[in-house]
């Protein structure tokens, strides 16, 4: 994809074809576009006078009204105009849409969701231009829609990718219409990649990314990460100033771990004038990478069962089909590639979720007969999952690992590029009503339901070495029983019973003095009238969201919108202010809050959240 800052003059050329039994072929449509010197695309000239020179390249496309041209040819790229060649005129409009690059989509530009470094290249990500004509005959002029970020780091570490998100949640990526207003599948960040990593030294390195040019209330966050783990957090524009479609160029600075340095634009172009902010961070940390503070991304994600999702639209015809397991399980798949943590806790997994071994007449199949599993979609991550008599994973699911009959179990699934798999295992939540002593599962006990007080809860844990650093870590999910699963008399027993399980006797018991996070479904908020989630951060463990909330570095999206769940199961309520869904840790410091709230394309391409529960991701440092 090439990022472009131009304007377009169109010409209308006709070429006669010969014709062939009388019948006139179809007339080809010649444009000539001419590129402004204050655009921005990948071929750049070097700067002159506060412009750059622009210049085609082989292979750009462009659209009228969605009528693609043919990609440029190398003999008419390398220059400042070039002539784009249609296979016929665009039909006759009273508004014609011209944009690049281009798309099939009248009216619809594209800011994509991952972009990459390209050495010595000024603009290697999207950076769409637009414009609007009511006469092919007569010059038309593209506007940019692209504000283009860039910055240069210099350090002793090598890049592998960073991650551009808005604080106050505004939409940097996906589809737009021609006013810049987000279209469905908008996502408030965006994924940038350095390939194979980024050697950073003593000559600064140039960094570039764009976004749509608007309004930023409280800016533009990059999370820089490093080969080692170690994070840096640049932020733009924190001012809430609007961001124009032109270069923003910012000064040099030095890669810290745990450092946040503040960039306020007063110079677009120049960057001499540019105002630095460093706010509290690590100290001295700009060593090597291996004496670096080491960074984790970590997630947890309830993603709906397959059974769930049918009964629920069984009983509801307002819920959409495409909510289905088997129409929204790629979904799934997608929010978890965008997360992109380095390991990710799963609720609600069933043998329709994770295809095994075993190849029997049912298991795996979804309730149309066919296979929908999601770890086949998942190749760069590896899965620490467990049958409900607690040996490994590798043949059919097993029966119920809950009385509720849900048939579900928790997963964690991790990058082994990253982390090595050091030990695993799973254990019982189930104590009794008198007090909270631990049992060992029994098959007789472990699925049962404790005398009317709810069923039964595992947990799962892994113990895990990061490789770059050498640094050990645990790694909990879990899914705590509903809120009032219990008997009449005391409904918040079985939840309570969990929370203290997990809290006073699973973690010490499989985490020790490691740093360790916690996550899941723990289907409780804090505030909640029976106290559970007291439960949950009475011990040495602290919920990310309250930390950074209380030092002032949760983003604004996320405070105002704290829910991790929809309002109702047809999406037509917008998100809940209900947060079951936690991350708590011990021994890390957090640099980074999210919820993944992008809706995703399903089966038929319709925009649904892929669960009735949204993603959390974390950034821990230790």
């Amino acid at each position: 994809m090439k990022t472009s800052v131009f304007n377009i003059l169109i010409l209308s050329l006709p070429v006669l074809l010969p014709s062939c039994n009388k019948e006139q072929a179809k007339q080809p449509f010649r444009l000539q576009a001419g590129v402004e010197q204050t655009a921005v695309k990948t071929v750049m000239g070097d700067k002159s006078e506060s412009k750059y020179p622009i210049y085609w390249s082989e292979g750009d496309v462009i659209a009228v009204n969605g009528s693609l041209s043919q990609p440029l040819a190398a003999g008419d790229a390398e220059a400042s105009s070039a002539t784009f060649t249609f296979d016929e005129k665009p039909a006759t409009a009273g508004v014609y849409n011209v944009v690049y690059p281009g798309n099939a989509t009248s009216g619809r530009v594209e800011f994509p969701s991952s972009q990459s470094y390209v050495e010595n290249s000024f603009c290697p990500g999207a950076a769409p231009l637009i414009g609007q004509t009511d006469d092919l005959e007569a010059p038309v002029s593209l506007r940019t829609c692209a504000a283009v970020i860039r910055f240069s780091i210099k350090g002793n570490v090598k890049l592998t990718s960073m991650e551009v998100s808005t604080p106050a949640g505004e939409k940097i990526s996906g589809n737009f219409d021609l006013n810049l207003n987000p279209q469905d599948g908008a996502s408030a960040r965006m994924n940038y990649s350095f390939g194979s990593g980024l050697e950073l030294s003593e000559t600064a390195k140039a960094i570039v990314f764009t976004v749509p040019a608007g309004s930023y209330k409280k800016g533009i966050r990059a999370v820089l990460k490093s080969s080692g783990g170690s994070t840096m957090t640049l932020s733009f524009f924190t001012t809430g100033d609007t961001i124009g479609a032109k270069v923003c160029a910012f000064p040099s600075t030095t890669f810290q771990a745990g450092k946040e340095i503040i960039f306020n634009e007063t110079d677009p172009m120049g960057g001499e004038e540019i105002d630095i902010e460093e706010t509290a961070g690590a100290e001295g940390m700009n060593a090597d990478d291996a004496a670096l503070a080491t960074a984790i991304s970590v997630g947890s994600y309830n993603i709906w069962a397959p059974s769930a999702r049918k009964s629920v639209m069984d009983a509801d015809d307002t819920v959409s089909e495409q909510r289905s397991w088997a129409n929204s399980y790629t979904a799934v798949a997608d929010m978890i590639k965008l997360l992109d943590c380095d390991v990710i806790g799963l609720q609600e997994v069933t043998r329709m979720v994770y295809k095994t071994t075993y190849q029997g007449t049912s298991d795996n199949k979804d309730y149309d007969g066919n296979v929908h599993t999601l770890n086949s979609l998942l190749p760069s991550y590896s899965w620490v999952i467990y049958n409900a008599n607690n040996t490994t994973y590798d043949s059919s699911f097993p029966k119920n690992t809950t009385a509720a009959g849900l048939g579900s179990t928790d997963a964690i699934l991790y990058k082994s590029s990253v982390l090595t798999l050091n030990a695993k295992g799973r254990a019982w939540l189930n104590g009794t009503k008198t007090a909270h002593p631990h049992k060992e599962y029994s098959p007789d006990e472990g699925v049962a339901n404790w005398d009317g007080l709810g069923t039964n809860r595992p947990a799962t844990w892994a113990r895990f070495t990061h490789k770059a650093s050498g640094k050990q870590f645990v790694f909990i999910t879990t899914h705590l029983d509903l809120p009032n699963a219990g008997e009449k008399s005391d409904p918040a027993f079985p939840q309570q019973r969990n929370a203290t399980e997990l809290i006073e006797w699973f973690a010490p018991e499989y985490a020790g003095d490691l740093p360790s996070v916690i996550t899941g479904d723990m289907n409780v908020d804090a505030g909640d009238t029976a106290g559970n989630y007291d439960i949950l951060v009475s011990g040495k463990w602290k919920d990310c969201y309250d930390i950074m909330k209380e030092w002032g570095t949760l983003s604004y999206i996320d405070q105002r919108v704290k829910g991790t769940m929809p309002a109702n199961k047809n999406e037509e309520g917008g998100l809940s202010s209900w947060r079951p869904d936690h991350v708590l840790f011990y021994g890390f410091t957090p640099s980074f809050y999210m919820v993944g709230r992008e809706k995703l394309p399903t089966a038929n391409g319709e925009q649904h959240w892929p669960s009735d529960h949204l993603p959390v991701k974390v950034v821990l440092n230790f």
